[in-house]
């Protein structure tokens, strides 16, 4: 009989030593060498360095002309009328570099080339369209980066770090395979045994589950024997192993099926004969000997080689092929896999083109036969180190288009850390209690605000129920099982949620094995992206909530009160890194439900249209598309063309028409009509930071003048974000250092607007679109009313700034409304004036 309690105290116990290992996963995968990412992040870096500017590089385009015409608009100072000969995404040239021709007449790449935000399509390159780079500086920069002499280099250091890493998830790769072939009944409960003895002696006789000092340890695998098939070309995709009853073990850890055990030699080669002689068995062989045909040097010979085995005349004579090219392992299966994973992707960084090679190439004008973009752009043996890391990773093969794989990056990465933590939860002999509670429990990425926290210095709160107003919850706990053990003051919810009363109200809750203690959360999203709140049961059996110690005083002025957020304290850091890895999540979420969208394709035989103002759309049945996807990416030149220019906010803000690209109102028209199409989606918190530098001070919030319960309105395209650590750029000075020596300071303009989710609701999900990606945006239009619902001043080590917490609603039926950006008193006849059209005010402010 199924029993809740004792089920939740077991996951509770291991869930520790789980969510230790998806951390390692994490680490694991994100440090994983893979030469794409390593090439955007230095092309970048280029961009950054050149323009200031976060652009996307796989969205910049270089251009190549036989005409240029003179210009004193544009940033080179010449414009093109005529299609390119020849363009190369801003990544891709980084890799390819310019024409040989060019590499002495640097004069001439300004003036016969140039950088863009369209592509080849477009009917005119100049100061609308241009990246403000020149490639002359571009070029010096390319050959000062020895990418492939990076790539190595970044290899050995993934190694150095993570060699015992990779030997810890390969274990639990193995405990999962173990499980799952003993329950098929391809390993007898003896093999299984045994084979658990692998990993620790200690889980050779018990089922239990291994700690994580077990895992790290080197166990005393006994008396065994293992040879590792590894042809003569290709990698090691076979181990057979050898325990001292006689028996056999096949493992090839490339396959769903990986283990497998056998009475004796013969009968192992008698299964493997006739399924590698098999149409399915030849087609698993073959991806597991050859990770990449058109990356490896001689995947014809590993071809070849399993052909042999499959043709075997007979049993004996496939031993003999094995015994061949076997090699006796030294050491550990776990060091021998290491050994194979780790010469296998040194072998591949080899086949990568140096600076030295490059050069060499172009002077005997080899270059367009020596490099192949497609072969340096792949994740180096995408299989090798990763697959034998996750049961299920056979389902998720690598696709190594370059375009796909720049754009699914993120998407293969959560799928491969989903196949391991399969693994992880199948080695823990973790149970799912229902709903899938207890796997999103592991699955679930601490954000970084909820690690490292000195909760020993956190006070109880003795009002709470201010600070927990958005987490209450109706439910009813009487009649609920109550907890007992690790579960003490827990009412168990009939799926496995976990509720505790505080001064009489209900609350949801989840443990964190981060902070090893419990914390409220939202009743219908215990994983919601936002400030913690941390509980502990004091010794009369009685919840109580912790929170940060307030700050004595007020702030500058003494308008508002001051306190410290530790969730700012996390996020006012500069980490690239981690602000990398939210961005990318925020962009894997938006692009996830811009998919479940009915957003029309561009035909792979179709080329883009461009409207008289120059942007980019497709025939959608004969009506004109600027929504669109191209070759899988999504695309709206109108958005795009917002993210990257700020005139057209000028104009909103304060009627001046200096917007290069088209008519103010025709652009504004067709943007806003493209914009409502898109989805909305309020399941996360949203972010703005403004400050007096910007235009975007928020000074008049210190005045006394907002209360809470007041109305604010934007008069702007407005745009949030879903990525914390991109607030301080926005809130603070960005051309000065900070007492802690990070990029930007604060002052008395400096303000945070913050939307709790679901607290929004007309917010368009616009990153996918955006040349500035990493920045996560939600946009606003015009005409978005909010209430504040809270102000206060937050204080940090090296920032202050004024928070204020937002709620959209419906345009008020009377009261004052104040705009958003300036504080002043919103007039709509005075915006009308301003603007100089009714009828554009009128779709953001209806009469």
């Amino acid at each position: 009989m199924f029993d809740l309690q004792s089920t939740l105290l077991h996951n509770l116990k291991v869930m520790g030593t789980g969510r230790a290992l998806a951390r390692l996963a994490d680490d694991f995968l994100e440090h994983y060498p893979d030469p794409w990412r390593l090439a955007q992040q230095h092309a970048r870096q280029i961009l950054h360095r050149h323009t200031g500017k976060d652009w996307d590089p796989d969205q910049i385009w270089w251009h190549q002309f036989t005409d240029a015409a003179s210009s004193h608009r544009s940033f080179t100072g010449w414009a093109h009328y005529q299609r390119p000969v020849k363009s190369l995404r801003f990544t891709e040239l980084m890799i390819k570099r310019f024409d040989v021709g060019f590499q002495d007449a640097t004069d001439e790449l300004d003036l016969y080339g140039g950088f863009y935000r369209q592509g080849p399509h477009a009917e005119r390159f100049d100061e609308r369209n241009e990246v403000p780079v020149l490639a002359r500086e571009i070029q010096k920069d390319f050959w000062s980066l020895d990418f492939a002499q990076l790539m190595r280099v970044e290899v050995e250091a993934f190694w150095n770090a993570r060699a015992s890493d990779f030997k810890v998830l390969a274990k639990v790769s193995l405990l999962a395979h173990c499980k799952q072939a003993e329950r098929q009944g391809r390993l007898s409960a003896d093999d299984a045994r045994q084979v658990r003895g692998l990993v620790s002696s200690m889980l050779a006789s018990t089922d239990q589950a291994p700690s994580l000092e077990q895992l790290r340890k080197e166990s005393g695998e006994g008396e065994i024997d293992i040879t590792a098939y590894r042809p003569s070309a290709g990698r090691a995709w076979l181990y057979i192993l050898r325990p001292a009853n006689g028996r056999v073990w096949l493992y090839m850890p490339y396959d769903e099926q990986a283990f497998r055990g056998f009475a004796s030699d013969q009968a192992m080669a008698h299964w493997l004969r006739g399924w590698a002689g098999s149409t399915d068995g030849m087609k698993r062989l073959r991806a597991a000997a050859v990770a990449q045909e058109h990356l490896d040097d001689a995947p014809q010979e590993a071809l070849d080689a399993l052909q042999q085995l499959a043709a075997s005349p007979s049993d004996a004579a496939l031993l003999v092929l094995l015994q061949q090219s076997g090699t006796q392992a030294v050491g550990s299966l776990f060091t021998q896999l290491r050994d194979d994973a780790r010469s296998d992707m040194r072998h591949n960084a080899k086949l990568m083109v140096d600076n030295s090679q490059l050069r060499k190439a172009m002077l005997n004008g080899y270059l367009a036969a020596f490099i192949n973009i497609s072969a340096l752009l792949v994740p180096l043996s995408p299989g090798i180190s990763l697959a034998i890391l996750a049961a299920s990773v056979t389902k998720v093969w690598l696709d190594v288009d370059t375009a796909v794989h720049a754009r699914s990056r993120q998407e293969r990465q959560d799928a491969l850390r989903g196949a391991i933590l399969d693994s992880i939860f199948a080695a823990l002999n973790m149970i799912e209690v229902g709903l899938g509670n207890t796997h999103a429990s592991l699955a679930y990425r601490a954000p970084f605000h909820e690690t490292d926290v000195p909760l020993s210095e956190w006070p109880k709160v003795t009002q709470p129920q201010r600070l927990l107003e958005d987490e209450q919850a109706n439910e009813v706990l009487e009649g609920m099982q109550a907890g007992s053990q690790a579960l003490r003051g827990i009412r168990l919810g009939a799926h496995g949620e976990c509720w505790i009363e505080l001064q009489g109200l209900p609350y949801r809750v989840r443990y964190s094995s981060e902070l090893s203690t419990w914390l409220i959360v939202p009743p219908d999203n215990p994983f919601a992206f936002g400030p913690i709140r941390p509980v502990r049961l004091n010794e009369a059996g009685e919840w109580e909530l912790l929170a940060p110690a307030r700050l004595a005083g007020g702030a500058p002025g003494g308008a508002l009160a001051q306190r410290s957020s530790a969730f700012w304290d996390e996020y006012m850091l500069t980490d690239e890194q981690r602000s990398d890895v939210m961005s990318d999540a925020a962009l894997l979420r938006q692009r996830n439900l811009l998919e479940q969208e009915d957003i029309p394709e561009l035909a792979s035989d179709a080329e883009l249209l461009v409207d008289d103002e120059g942007f980019d759309y497709i025939d959608n049945h004969g009506v004109p598309a600027y929504t669109f996807k191209d070759d899988g990416a999504f695309k709206n030149h109108l958005i795009d063309v917002y993210t990257v220019d700020d005139s057209i906010n000028d104009y909103l803000r304060r009627g001046e028409r200096g917007f290069n690209y088209a008519d103010e109102v025709g652009y504004l028209n067709k943007l806003t009509d493209a914009v409502e199409q898109l989805p909305t989606h309020a399941d996360v918190p949203l972010y703005r930071g403004g400050c007096g530098d910007r235009g975007t001070s928020g000074v008049h919030f210190r005045s006394g003048q907002f209360k809470e319960g007041d109305i604010l309105v934007n008069t702007d395209l407005a745009s949030f974000t879903e990525n914390p650590y991109i607030i301080r750029k926005f809130a603070a000075d960005p051309d000065q250092l900070s007492s802690r020596g990070l990029e930007g300071v604060f002052d008395d303009t400096s303000v945070v607007f913050e939307l709790p989710a679901n607290s929004y609701r007309s917010g368009k999900l616009i990153a996918p679109f955006s040349s500035h990606k990493y920045e996560a945006e939600t946009l606003f239009l015009p005409g978005s009313y909010f209430r504040v619902d809270a102000l206060s001043e937050i204080t940090g080590v090296d920032y202050h700034f004024v928070n204020v917490r937002l709620r959209q609603v419906d345009k008020p039926q009377s009261g004052p409304v104040y705009d958003l950006r300036s504080g002043q008193l919103f007039d709509r006849a005075a915006y009308v004036e301003r603007l100089g059209d009714p009828h554009l005010v009128g779709r953001f402010f209806a009469p």
